[in-house]
């Protein structure tokens, strides 16, 4: 039987290709840590296909949190993990699901997108007691705005929702997840294993 070769590497070495301009349109790619072929959009762009089972393709791509990571600053700090490649002009929906830990009851958290270029809209919700769900809003890149009380408890997990909306300029480059603690001093930590990020272009 005839063999056809594919350029192949990992989704990770994938989206770097992509954010370095370095796919070819029309050109086959094997995503190896996904059995999945993908297909140059653009230099900056790959479409992946769906696999059998996968009811015609999912329009999300996720990643999820593989170490727990912790801030206990006010200043924003990178969610390593949790980013993708970005391609100029370009919209995303881009959400996160996921567990968080305070170290105190009273200490709060912030999410944040950074961005290469353009716009970006979003709010994250958290449970602050039994009964009340606190929370931020991101209205420019890489800072939030609004501020939360805690809460329910510190040292357990507390889920945590996020969504945004991101319109990408004229400069491609990496969406990364952004977080702080709201009282410095105080840690907050991301969960792995129950923390994931998901983004799809519309």
């Amino acid at each position: 039987m005839p063999s056809l070769s594919h350029k192949r590497g990992t989704r990770a070495q994938v989206d770097a290709a992509a954010a370095a301009n370095a796919l070819r349109a029309g050109e086959v790619y094997l995503i190896t840590d996904e059995a999945r072929l993908t297909v140059g959009t653009s230099a900056s762009t790959h479409q992946p296909a769906a696999k059998q089972g996968e009811g015609g393709g999912d329009p999300w791509t996720w990643s999820k949190l593989t170490a727990d990571v912790a801030n206990n600053t006010i200043t924003p700090a990178a969610a390593t993990g949790l980013s993708f490649a970005a391609a100029a002009n370009t919209m995303y929906l881009v959400e996160l699901i996921g567990t968080f830990q305070s170290a105190a009851a009273t200490t709060g958290i912030a999410l944040a997108l950074d961005i290469p270029s353009g716009a970006v809209s979003g709010m994250t919700v958290h449970p602050a007691s039994a009964t009340t769900l606190t929370g931020t809003e991101q209205i420019a890149d890489a800072v939030t705005t609004g501020a939360t009380t805690g809460v329910r408890v510190g040292a357990t997990n507390i889920a945590i929702r996020a969504n945004f909306i991101v319109s990408i300029g004229a400069t491609a480059g990496q969406v990364q997840l952004l977080f702080r603690s709201e009282i410095a001093g105080s840690a907050v930590t991301l969960k792995a294993g129950l923390t994931a990020m998901g983004r799809r272009i519309i």
